[in-house]
């Protein structure tokens, strides 16, 4: 691929954060960046903070361009990539590809890939997967340097969307305890606790990402997601700083159990808690003494003593794959969601479409739905045939296992007794607006809590968390009421 002449963007493809289409020829002169990628990834979600690194070292210089290369149906839809690109602060230009004519013409494999473009216009290297900050950095400041005599630093014709603020942005997931409920705000950076009736009862994070510890509204959260009540606490999947956070609920004092702010991937073997790293932890649930990670950047499950502070694996060799066995022989692809019930951990494993059970006594993992990382649909019946797409929340109550089907817009009940599955909520349609659960529309659902007439839903991607009165089959917007502290 070095040294050859990088095909022009086709002008007809949509642009998003710029007010007319860019073309290479108008960016000569500039080290220009195609960053291969699709936003249900978690592997391209890594590699955002080191593309924002590099903007702010080498300002108008450097051009970082997405090339949206959709793996999901749901994920084609441009208002749903507008959305992604305001939740993650993407402010770079991106372009919508559908139809993979970018991936194919420059021959991409797999995402996330970068293509590093001279400021002449000819491909000078490519690099596939996450962690190549450093990399990055030398090849653009050897390309600068030899290029020094004709560099463009102009700006460009950046134009991002205006979104209205509302009381919850992005609020990924939600857990109950009796008539109290956790949201996660993700994109306000902090927990809220408020009723069934949606009276605010408390906040925690001062609504800018960060890892500090302490009293309410001075912690700090990077898009918190999964929560998880015990009967003194709220756990915290903190996914932005790879952490998991404990909220001591009669004080409201907020500390790091387990993870070392870093980023990195492990092996068999008992860890101090806080001595490593995590991998985007996506969810959390608490059985007794122990506390489950859906660590979904490194495609495992992990658990936590909580009385000895320790972390061991127990599900999932680490590589992307739908596969059953053992603890060493499973493999997950971005395990997202957790619930547990009577000695199962249920998963939602969400980049191969999947339901997941872990049967922590025999230590053996099996599909309820899925069968591969490219096989997902839309599709109730019986379990052998059923098929959802990109799930990231779950629920257990008895032999009812909820699931938020997130890129189907769908909140769905499987029946382990019978190994049926029926959607109950959303009308697979992405949009906004309450009624009947036949009528109501979702955006991306991304949570899931059990309460005691039906499920609150996190429905993410309209701002709002939902009710869902399973005696009436009805749905209707919880009221949030109060000020966040």
């Amino acid at each position: 691929m070095p040294n050859l002449h990088a095909p022009e963007f086709p002008p007809d493809l949509p642009w998003l954060n710029v007010s007319s289409p860019l073309s290479l020829e108008q960016l000569t002169g500039k080290v220009v960046i195609l960053d291969f990628w699709t936003y249900g990834c978690i592997n391209c979600m890594h590699v955002l903070p080191d593309l924002k690194k590099l903007e702010r070292k080498y300002g108008s210089i450097l051009t970082v361009i997405g090339v949206h290369s959709p793996k999901f149906t749901n994920e084609q839809n441009l208002a749903n990539l507008a959305g992604i690109l305001k939740r993650y602060d993407i402010h770079h230009p991106v372009i919508q590809d559908v139809h993979l004519r970018l991936w194919q013409e420059y021959g991409i494999h797999s995402w996330p890939t970068l293509v590093i473009i001279d400021p002449a216009g000819y491909i000078a290297g490519s690099v596939s997967g996450e962690g190549h900050f450093t990399l990055l950095d030398s090849m653009v400041a050897n390309l600068l340097e030899k290029h020094a005599q004709f560099l463009d630093s102009s700006p460009l014709p950046l134009m991002e969307a205006i979104e209205e603020d509302s009381l919850l942005r992005y609020p990924g997931k939600i857990a109950s305890k009796g008539s109290m409920i956790g949201i996660s705000d993700s994109g306000h950076h902090r927990i809220i606790i408020s009723d069934l009736e949606g009276n605010i009862l408390d906040t925690f994070g001062s609504g800018s990402p960060g890892n500090t510890s302490g009293i309410r509204e001075f912690a700090e959260f990077n898009n918190p997601q999964g929560l998880f009540f015990d009967e003194n606490h709220l756990y915290v999947a903190d996914t932005g700083n790879h952490l998991i956070r404990r909220i001591e609920l009669s004080n409201g004092r907020v500390e790091t159990i387990a993870g070392n702010g870093g980023k990195q991937w492990h092996g068999p073997g008992r860890f101090g808690a806080l001595s490593i790293g995590l991998n985007s932890p996506w969810d959390v649930a608490v059985d007794g003494y122990s506390l489950f990670i859906a660590m979904a950047g490194s495609h495992q499950i992990w658990q936590m003593d909580l009385y000895h502070h320790i972390l061991t694996k127990i599900a999932g060799s680490g590589h992307e794959d739908l596969r059953d066995g053992n603890s060493e022989e499973a493999a997950f692809s971005q395990p997202s969601g957790l619930a547990i019930n009577r000695g199962i951990l249920y998963v939602a494993d969400a980049e191969d479409s999947a339901i997941r059970r872990i049967d922590l006594d025999q230590d053996w993992v099996s599909t309820l739905i899925g069968q591969g990382l490219f096989d997902y649909g839309d599709i109730d019946g019986p379990l052998s045939r059923a098929k959802i797409q990109h799930a990231l929340g779950i629920a257990a109550l008895d032999s009812r296992i909820y699931i938020a089907d997130t890129y189907n817009n769908r909140i769905k009940s499987l029946e382990l007794l019978t190994g049926t599955i029926e959607s109950i909520v959303g009308t697979g349609e992405p949009g906004c607006g309450n009624g009947i659960a036949t009528k109501s529309s979702l955006r991306e659902p991304g949570g899931l809590a059990v309460v005691f007439d039906g499920l609150m839903i996190a429905d993410t991607g309209n701002h709002r968390i939902l009710h869902y009165d399973s005696l009436n089959a009805s749905v209707e917007e919880l009221n949030l009421v109060g000020r966040p502290i």
